[in-house]
């Protein structure tokens, strides 16, 4: 999977370059020859493709006459890529053309175009993980969860689900107009939905139907470690579990909305609720556990027992959130964004992603930093590092609905 990157070279044209050459007969003379960039520059380009002539200069002398024959030197100085050819000799018309391959990770890639006895003239390349997705959908998506990255699944408003067979999008039949709030998937025949009045929803590999459970308080998140390991949970504190064979009432430590249900193993499972309300399931019970602040959390999730993140917003300030928990106690971790945040997934404990009102904040194992969009999102999830989902959309005006970004940075 290729990414899709958002190019911005330096300027439309370069400032001349002055070159000083000794003239024939024994005298001396100035012939002004100026290196300048031809062309449109793409407004994007795919990672991993390079893109036919994205670095195109011309050489012509003091009296615009063009200078054939010019040895132009092309390279990459930062931020990883190539720049093929190496080196390009000017043409009849005094230009010469490479393609740019930019790196594959999010930052600025820069190239210099340099003829011998002139400063380099540079191209910056300010690359970029996401690329918006095509889906036709039109309202609100909820939750992304997968199994592979041919075997995506999407919910949203009015019973909309979405399948991505890793190549289009397409819409799945749900048989009910309820709202969709989240998905989770352990194989590619066994895929459960859960939405608005207890509706929950079961994909068995062929067609959706629908299954009781025994409530109905909206459920707002659905996740588990196999098929026969199953949570639910939802408002007044509802926690629900799938054995494999049938759903059941699990005692809870709490009767605020839980909105986010993840974890690491069947004995390390965490909801998390407003109020500062987080809650943990050894393998035998649920029980509080304290975080000594009062924020409103939305998701949870967990690279090991000792590396557990939680997003959302502060209560004073409707501010975003980031807790982390480190096997002993939760923290606050500063993010520097102010948008509430709504998901947080990833695929190591050193490549982590949140989504929210302002688009998507990335962790490296070391700090978060906000990436790009400021797309309102919902969810993420991926299949690896290089292939990653997040959906959204329509909360204002100005947003597209069904919004979907991929991010694929080639390997």
């Amino acid at each position: 999977m290729k990414v899709r990157v958002l190019v911005s070279l330096v300027s439309a044209v370069l400032a001349p370059l002055i070159l000083t050459a000794c003239q024939g007969g024994g005298s001396t003379g100035t012939n002004t020859s100026i290196l300048t960039k031809i062309g449109t520059d793409p407004a994007s380009v795919v990672a991993g493709a390079s893109f036919s002539d994205s670095i195109r200069v011309q050489v012509i002398d003091g009296s615009s006459n063009p200078k054939s024959g010019v040895s132009v030197a092309f390279a990459v100085t930062a931020g990883g890529g190539t720049v093929t050819p190496a080196t390009v000799i000017t043409d009849a018309n005094g230009k010469a053309a490479a393609k740019f391959m930019t790196g594959t990770t999010m930052g600025t890639n820069t190239a210099t175009a340099t003829v011998t006895g002139l400063p380099a003239v540079t191209f910056s390349a300010a690359t970029r993980f996401w690329s918006s997705a095509s889906i036709g959908a039109t309202y609100p998506l909820h939750s992304v969860w997968g199994t592979s990255a041919s075997d995506v699944w999407a919910v949203g408003n009015v019973g909309t689900i979405l399948h991505y067979n890793g190549t289009s999008w397409s819409s799945v039949s749900a048989g009910t107009m309820r709202y969709l709030w989240s998905v989770w998937a352990s194989s590619a025949s066994d895929v459960w939905a859960v939405g608005e009045f207890g509706t929950t929803l079961h994909y068995n590999g062929t067609s959706w139907s629908s299954v009781s459970i025994g409530t109905t308080q909206p459920l707002f998140a659905v996740w588990g470690t196999s098929t026969s390991d199953v949570w639910a949970v939802g408002s007044a504190g509802t926690i629900l579990h799938y054995n494999g064979t049938s759903w059941s009432s699990a005692s809870s430590a709490t009767t605020q909305p839980l909105y986010g249900v993840g974890g690491t193993s069947a004995s390390d499972v965490w909801a998390v609720a407003c109020g500062g309300t987080i809650l943990h399931y050894n393998g035998t019970s649920w029980s509080s556990a304290s975080i000594g602040t009062i924020p409103c959390l939305f998701s949870v999730w967990g690279s090991s027992p000792s590396d557990v993140w939680a997003v959302g917003e502060n209560d004073l300030d409707a501010s975003g959130l980031m807790l982390h928990y480190d096997g002993a106690s939760w923290s606050s971790v500063s993010i520097g964004t102010t948008s509430m945040l709504w998901r947080v997934w990833g695929s190591s404990a050193s490549d982590v992603w949140a989504v929210g009102d302002r688009g998507f904040l990335h962790y490296n194992g070391t700090s978060w930093a906000a990436a790009s969009s400021v797309t309102p999102l919902n969810s993420v999830w991926g299949s690896s590092s290089s292939d990653v989902w997040a959906v959204g959309g329509c909360y204002f005006a100005t947003d597209l609905c069904g919004t979907v970004f991929h991010g694929s940075p080639a390997g």
